[in-house]
């Protein structure tokens, strides 16, 4: 009874100790920077995972169609037991019987054959574009694959910003928070003593708990915010991350200037080169039928043993075996298909004709994408600069107003006025802030040439 009571209590103790092991790994802390959280994304997130797999598929892919060209080698062993052997009549002629016909069983009960069959293809145009097909396409998944990091980068950016200026949010709500519940309080101590209107305890009251609600909301927002960027990083959702960076700081290390002043190419955009791989694929495949016009050109050689047995003996190294073997060239000739290769070539052509267009309608809308995302950067400038002073002036006049009130020069209303004077610029100051990220994170991508 000891025994089994030590035993269970080991066994206790190790689960609990792979329990918090297990907990504490699932509960991680990662601490990022916006450079790292992009650098973390751009390896670990779903897409960009998903789009590593693409182009592993598509280079097997190209494996798979070089084995075509190469010699296939096939084997083949047939077993076959005859329970009831075929009958045929014979003429009695044959026999010295004239006028009758003679049954007759050909062949042995058990056979048995075993068989090699080599096929090499020597020239099939069909083939050799396949091949430059395959090679395109891989290099097409690989822009594919690096237009998901450059995606995923712009979105974790967003997202990044999105929790700074909600947690920027939730900071001047509970500045003004306690500043509020202060006064609220020090108003209610100057009525019970008959000095000031309950209007102006109930305005502080109502001012507290609306402050109050905006921080839940504020804080629910928070947690969707953060549950998003974990998402995008390809976090666990129970791991917690640490955001080492703040608005201000991203705002003053932003090289917008750099990205007005840079040159756009839209050549170089990520989406512009996949849609030139697009491009090219399309011209293949109208290579492709046309190459099925041309004769293609293949080799084969079979080799083929097999033995007839009364009696299961295939073993037997005295029993006989008959080989027979051949060799040749076969040559297909396309020569008439009703139109049908015709309708196909015309078909491929009429891709490529859109590709063409396409490459018109992408280059223009580039350009034009381009044009408004800077305007939009230089307005969101323009913006964050007049929001940023307003935000100040605000802030003096909420407290100098906060100030006129304790001394009695001023009443609740010009002290609501002001507070909400004081927040409405506070949030148009955080989401100018983040206007001016988003847009240059947007220009970014837009500039960026991957590698």
């Amino acid at each position: 009874m000891k025994k089994i009571t030590k035993t269970y209590n080991i066994l206790l103790i190790t689960s609990l100790i792979l329990f918090s092991c297990k907990l504490a790994f699932s509960q991680q802390t990662v601490s990022l920077s916006l450079e790292q959280a992009r650098e973390l994304a751009s390896e670990n997130a779903f897409s960009v995972r998903q789009s590593v797999t693409d182009v592993e598929t598509a280079r097997q892919q190209i494996r798979e169609l070089t084995a075509t060209g190469l010699p296939q080698v096939n084997a083949n062993v047939v077993y076959n037991d005859n329970i009831g052997l075929p009958v045929q009549l014979v003429p009695g002629d044959f026999f010295g019987q004239p006028g009758e016909d003679i049954e007759v069983q050909f062949g042995t009960k058990y056979s048995g054959i075993a068989g090699l069959n080599v096929n090499q293809l020597i020239f099939s145009g069909s083939y050799l574009v396949g091949l430059q097909a395959a090679r395109t396409f891989l290099a097409k998944s690989d822009e594919e694959r690096k237009k998901s990091v450059v995606d995923i980068k712009k979105t974790v950016s967003e997202a990044y910003f999105l929790v700074l200026a909600t947690e920027e949010g939730i900071r001047i709500i509970d500045s003004t928070l306690a500043i509020t519940a202060k006064l609220a309080e020090e108003t209610r101590i100057i009525f019970e003593n008959g000095l000031t209107e309950e209007t102006d305890t109930d305005q502080l009251q109502l001012m507290v708990a609306e402050l109050e609600v905006s921080r839940a909301n504020s804080t629910n927002q928070l947690t969707v915010a953060r549950s998003f960027l974990k998402y995008h990083l390809g976090l666990p959702i129970s791991t917690e991350v640490i955001l080492t960076e703040n608005l201000d700081e991203l705002i003053y290390g932003t090289s917008s200037a750099v990205l007005l002043e840079k040159s756009f190419n839209p050549g170089e955009n990520i989406d512009f080169r996949i849609l030139k791989k697009q491009q090219e694929l399309a011209y293949l495949d109208l290579r492709q039928q046309k190459s099925l016009s041309l004769p293609s050109l293949s080799a084969f050689l079979n080799y083929q043993t097999q033995a007839q047995r009364a009696s299961w003996d295939f073993f037997d190294p005295k029993g006989k075996w008959y080989s027979s073997s051949v060799w040749g060239i076969n040559m297909n000739i396309p020569i008439f298909s009703s139109g049908e290769r015709l309708a196909k070539v015309n078909q491929a052509r009429t891709r490529v004709e859109k590709t063409l267009i396409a490459e018109e309608q992408v280059r223009s809308s580039l350009k034009i994408q381009h044009e408004n995302t800077r305007n939009e950067l230089q307005n969101a400038l323009l913006t964050y600069g007049t929001t940023r002073k307003n935000r100040e002036l605000s802030e003096k006049i909420y407290r100098r107003i906060g100030i006129k009130f304790q001394e009695g020069l001023s009443g609740s209303l010009d002290l609501m006025n002001a507070h909400n004077q004081y927040l409405n610029s506070q949030s148009q100051y955080i989401n100018a802030s983040l206007n001016v990220l988003n847009k240059s994170v947007s220009l970014e991508s837009l500039l960026e040439i991957p590698e």
